[in-house]
């Protein structure tokens, strides 16, 4: 089952970040667009100390192929007046004219950077991985945590 575990979402604004994050602590985020009122995740991560401060650095940030956004987003998606045709993907290419930065993010707070890579691993699988994701590959712990090389 594809579900984050995390609040949000919220715009992915400097202003957003600081209303809604409280404290400094090692945590989870997924960044995406809003499709409607749906949040389309396309990047799953996760910080081992300041969840806060790594959501700060991914402000206008462009999604990691400048292509991908809700299907409201895709050129041929704009210009159609009805249901998506079948066969159609549910992404779509977003054209060089349109903003490719992430809008939103949802986050959560982890009790340990161990508990954050744990739980950032879950959600890279379950929502298809690099296949699916922005994500260049799977999480690795952080130099030196326990269970790295």
């Amino acid at each position: 089952m594809r579900s984050l575990e995390m609040d949000g979402s919220y715009p992915l604004s400097d202003e957003a970040i600081d209303g809604v994050l409280t404290r400094t602590s090692p945590g989870n985020y997924a960044l995406g667009y809003m499709d409607g009122t749906t949040f389309i995740v396309f990047y799953v991560g996760r910080s081992d100390s300041d969840v806060r401060r790594r959501l700060h650095d991914w402000v206008g940030s462009p999604s990691r192929y400048e292509r991908y956004g809700p299907a409201s987003k895709a050129a041929w998606a704009s210009r159609r007046c009805g249901p998506m045709p079948v066969g159609r993907p549910a992404l779509g290419r977003v054209g060089a004219h349109v903003d490719s930065s992430y809008t939103h993010f949802a986050y959560s707070y982890a009790a340990s950077s161990e508990a954050a890579f744990e739980t950032e691993c879950r959600n890279y699988d379950d929502f298809g991985g690099s296949g699916e994701l922005d994500n260049e590959g799977r999480p690795a712990r952080a130099p030196g945590a326990a269970g790295s090389a």
